[in-house]
This record gives C-alpha cells, structure tokens and sequence, in this order.
C-alpha cells in the first residue's frame, strides 16, 4: 500500500484555510497515485481551542466540512481528524449537558465512509483515551470512546473495531488511534494491544502532539514499547503528526510534525521533517530512509516557529516587535530569535539606560543591534526617574530607595516600552526566562509585560547553549561573548555575570546550573516533590549525580546551606505566583511550562510531615565528609 503522509500545519479556529491546505495534499497524493491520506488529529479545527468547543454553531459548522472531504475522496482513502457531534445511542449528552462532543477520525473512500468489522459507526474513530494532565483538558470537552461503549451498556473496548479499506482486490485491516490512544500505560485500556488481538495488518495514529524538548526520543521509546510489547506480533505503525503552532491563551504550544511510519520492530523506517514544517510525501510501508536528526539545534527552530506561526496568526504582517534591549543575555537572544523568524525590519530595540547601566552592556545593545540591522534608540530613563521620586515626596512619601527605586526603574521602562509600542503601532516582546518567572525576579508592569514570552520557558543554562545555537545560525557571533560563562575546573568564570543593574554592582541572587536544575525538577511533569529531593540530598544521592558539582560549588554541601537555599526556593516560587499568572502567553517547550501547563494557586501550603522529618535530619548531618557514607 502507499500511503501518504499529509503532515499540515494546522491553523486553531480556521477549518476553510485548513481544508485548502488539505485538499492542496489529496492533489498530491492523488497525482502521485497514493492509496490513502492521513491527516492529523483535529486536522480540521484545529486541537487547543479551550472554551470555543462550547459554541454548538460553530462546533456543527465542522460538519459540513466532511462532506466536502468525502467528495474529494474519489479512487483514494482520505483518513482525518475532526469533532463528532451526533448522538451516539445512549449518549446524547456530554458531562455538561450540552450535545455530545467527541474527538474523532473520519475515514472515507470513494465518496463512502469505510465500513468497520463489529462497530456500526462506519466511517468513524472516537478517542479512548482522554487526557486530562499538563495543557490538556479532553474530558472538560469531550466523551471518550470508553464512555460511549458504557453509557451503552457495552464492553469499554467494543468501539475498537478495524476498518476494513478494499483496495485493488484486498482488504486492509486497519487499526485507527488518535494521539493518546497511543501513551497507554496510565490508563486501564491498552487500545494499540486491542487492535494486535483482532490481527490488523496496520495501525495508524493521528496527533497533534505539543513538541517539548526531547519529545522525539519519547515518541521512538512509546512504540517500541509496544513492539517489544508485542513479543514478535507487531505491526508497521503510521504516525502522522501537525505541524506549526497553537496556543491555549497562556501557553503558545509548537508541534514539530516528524510524521514516521514504524516497522514491525518498532524501529523507524520513514520520517517526515522534524523542523515544524509542513510535508507531504508518498511512501510505501516496507520503505526504508537513512534518518538524521539535529536535535541541538531544534530548540531555536521551535522558538522561530512559535514566533513566525504567533505573529502570522495573531498580528498585521507590518506590526513592528518592540524590544527592550539591555544588552543582556535574555534580551540579545529574544531580539535575535525575532530578527531571524520575522526580519530586522520587523524589530526595534530600545536601550533605556540609568546610572547602574554599565558601558559593557550599553555596548553590547548596539553592537547586537548593528550586528541584527535593526533600529536601536537610545536614551536615558534618569529624568523620569528623579521626577517619580519627586512627585512620590509630594505624596508624602520620603526619598525612594532600595527595593522601591528598583521597582520604580523597571515599572517606567515596562511604559516606556508601552508608549514605544503605541507610536510604532506595535507589540512588545518579554524577555524573561523560566528561572527569572519561578523566583518573581521580575518587576509586574515593568518587564513583565508583552505579547509573547519566547523563552519563558526556558532556563538560563538552556540559553547559554541557545546562544550558540543563534552563532552558528547567524554564521557570525550575534550574541556577544561576554555574556556567557565558562568553565574551567571547578570554577565558573564571568566577564559580565548576569545583573538586572538596578543598583550599584547588583548581581542576580540565583545559583545557576543548580537552580536551573532544581526549577525544572520541580515544574516539569510528572514533577519531582520537594522531599525526593531532600531524600535523595540525605542518602548522598544527589551529591553523587552530575549536579554533585555545581552542590559542591555553591557550599550547599553544608547541610545548613542546602536546607536555606532550598527553602528560599520554596518560599521565592509560592510568594511570586501573582507575578506568573499575569505573565503574557509562554511558549512551551518543556514538561512543566508556568501557565495552563503548570497551574498555580495562590497560596501557601503548609509542608507534609516527611518534610518536616527529612529537614532535621538533614540538619543533623554534621558536616560534608559525613554525606552519601
């Protein structure tokens, strides 16, 4: 059989524009005589569309779409993802009262919808397995195929039935799943070993999986799984996944298509690009292709593809991308990812300088903008500062200083860059990082504002190495050297450590490497708790690991540091939520995105008793010769 692999880049909200590019693809297929399609997940609606699944018009508008692709269909299957709408015997209603719902395949050919072996529905697929974890949120919108078999009255897998495709004298057996159909092993029903026990001769997935950095290595590890699973049973496996970018309003979320038929070991044997782009291509199921990855540089194309696919679908192609450029790490390395996705022309930097500015970052701001090609503007933010001192004495207040001052710096450049934006009929970019986020070291309604928050989602280490990704894309040195540490030995070298310079030889409180780590053990899904952590700190575990060097290097080696860090962490996190829900939208790109990803209440738990334990026994180690012995 030669399937083609429609790999689209799947617009939320815009079934006309994504039946245009589907049809464009059942062209191709067609001229390049192809037995079947396969589309993505939701290839129609779009898949992050929150609340607007509750608009019965538009959700029944989506109807109309299948029969426009059932007419395409003439002499070759058309397999796709779309919302189901219609009673299904018992079901009629969803948990909300409102018209059943369900995340659907539609499978047709020869303007028919293909019939099933034991199921009624012909023609149609519902999901079985909904998840309800990190961003989503299935069952808040949809029945799953299990809820359906048992508001009938019928076995939870009885809905698992394969197609029967007749193509040029043969039946095909086909298995369809959708997206998490596929990640079983939470759930009670394995629906790809249902489809094994009824002798398929394929299985084929449609996604429309979020990527998040190392995404790829676990999709390979989910189907070999299956087949080691299988125990020699297996079958070639389609996967067919979106491309491009969707967001859920606090979380821009990017899928990176990497569509990929997979063998009956479970190994690879076709992939479609990996690089957020749509593709179709035609291939056969025993087709083989040398496959070659860069996963060092896919972060930065991620993050070109969330802002490129963000700015097209949100904005006028003229609007102009306002940057506060400090002359830092983060803002050198927002300004340039927004030059390469939209074009220098697209970008202005403003470098709002004070007294704590030191010439080196001032420097840095307009080499990298000469370096770029983009306008900077340069001025000095002093006299508005002395003037909001004063009016703040004509309130009664005394001089301003200390933590108020720097407030007061960060709050007039956040409108500054607001006025900026107005003039220039623009956006702002924020150019915070998921350390700065977790510890609120960030000033609301100064550098907390924006549209978009590309790298919000990533930590400072992660932009060390962004920062190289962007040299070598550029093929010049783009973000100055100066910015990032080196290495050598056991010691961590700075010609310009990290600052806000909001005052005189000011440096940022974090511990970096250590604290990078130990935000992202804490965020990303399924996340570690705080006392695994201090377990594993207590049993010498963690001294033991590759993050035992950088325990070592900030003397959190001493029991007492490790518990005062640790707790200010903690403390840090849980006090600076308020600042994080006001955050613009976040790109993903890890397991544990602040926003819809993580979600935050604003609170502060008391701690469990087996903290409460693990902390006096830590701080009844006497000293860094006694741990891990």
């Amino acid at each position: 059989m030669k399937i083609a692999l429609g790999q689209i880049k799947v617009k939320q909200g815009q079934p006309t524009e994504n039946l245009v590019a589907m049809r464009r693809m059942i062209e191709q297929a067609k001229a390049e005589h192809a037995d079947l399609i396969v589309f993505p997940e939701m290839a129609l609606s779009g898949y992050c569309l929150q609340d607007q699944w509750l608009d019965l018009d538009w959700c029944r508008n989506l109807d109309s779409f299948n029969d426009e692709l059932l007419a395409l269909s003439e002499g070759i299957g058309i397999l796709y993802g779309n919302l189901w709408n219609k009673p299904l015997g018992q079901a009629v209603c969803g948990r909300d009262g409102r018209p059943i719902r369900c995340n659907a395949a539609y499978f047709c050919y020869n303007q028919k919808w293909v019939k099933k072996e034991k199921d009624a529905l012909d023609g149609i697929y519902i999901k079985h397995l909904n998840p309800d974890y990190r961003v989503f949120d299935d069952s808040r919108y949809f029945l799953s195929g299990i809820e359906i078999a048992m508001r009938n009255q019928k076995a939870v897998d009885s809905m698992i039935s394969p197609f029967l495709f007749e193509k040029d004298g043969k039946t095909w057996r086909i298995g369809v799943e959708i997206c998490e159909d596929l990640w079983s092993d939470d759930y009670a029903l394995d629906v790809t070993e249902a489809y094994l026990r009824q002798d398929v001769d394929l299985i084929i997935n449609l996604s429309c999986s979020p990527w998040t950095v190392n995404k790829e290595h676990s999709r390979d590890k989910r189907v070999k799984s299956h087949a080691k699973k299988a125990s020699g049973h297996f079958v070639p496996l389609v996967y067919v996944n979106a491309c491009g970018m969707q967001n859920n309003g606090k979380n821009v979320m990017v899928f990176d298509g990497d569509s990929t038929i997979y063998g009956e070991n479970g190994d690879r044997q076709i992939s479609l690009n990996d690089t957020f782009e749509a593709e179709c291509r035609t291939c056969s199921l025993h087709e083989h292709q040398t496959i070659s990855w860069q996963p060092e540089s896919k972060l930065m194309t991620a993050l070109v593809c969330a802002i490129r696919e963000f700015d097209q679908q949100m904005f006028s192609p003229k609007m102009k991308w306002i940057v506060g450029l400090s002359g830092g790490l983060d803002s050198s390395i927002t300004s340039a990812l927004l030059v390469y996705a939209l074009g220098a022309e697209r970008v202005v930097g403003y470098n709002m300088a004070s007294r704590y500015n030191s010439l080196t970052t001032k420097n840095n701001a307009k080499a990298l903008a000469n370096r770029l090609g983009i306008t900077i503007r340069e001025g000095s933010i002093e006299k508005i500062v002395d003037a909001t001192v004063e009016t703040l004495q004509d309130y009664g207040y005394p001089q301003a200083e200390g933590l108020a001052l720097e407030n007061i710096q960060a709050r007039l450049r956040g409108h500054l860059l607001s006025s900026f934006a107005s003039m220039e009929n623009g956006v702002i970019v924020n150019n915070g990082n998921k350390v700065e986020a977790a510890l609120g070291y960030c000033t609301l309604y100064g550098d907390a504002i924006g549209a978009l928050s590309p790298i919000a989602d990533c930590t400072k280490v992660q932009l060390f190495d962004l920062a190289k990704q962007i040299n070598a894309a550029f093929g010049k040195t783009i973000i100055p050297e100066n910015l990032l540490p080196e290495i050598h030995g056991d010691s961590l070298i700075w010609e310009f450590p990290p600052s806000a310079e909001l005052k005189t030889d000011q440096r940022d409180p974090m511990k970096w490497f250590y604290h990078d780590w130990l935000i992202g053990k804490l965020t990303e899904y399924p996340s570690a708790q705080v006392e695994e952590i201090m377990g594993d700190y207590l049993n010498g575990t963690l001294q033991d690991s590759e993050m035992g060097h950088w325990i070592r290097y900030y003397g959190l080696d001493d029991p007492e540091a490790f518990i005062q860090d640790l707790e200010w962490v903690l403390r840090t996190m849980k006090g600076s939520v308020f600042k994080r829900i006001q955050f613009p939208p976040i790109v993903m790109i890890s397991r544990g995105a602040f926003g819809n990803d993580v979600r935050e209440a604003q609170m502060h738990p008391e701690t469990t008793r087996r903290y409460r334990e693990l902390r006096d026994k830590i701080l009844a180690l006497k000293k860094p010769s006694s741990l891990g012995k």
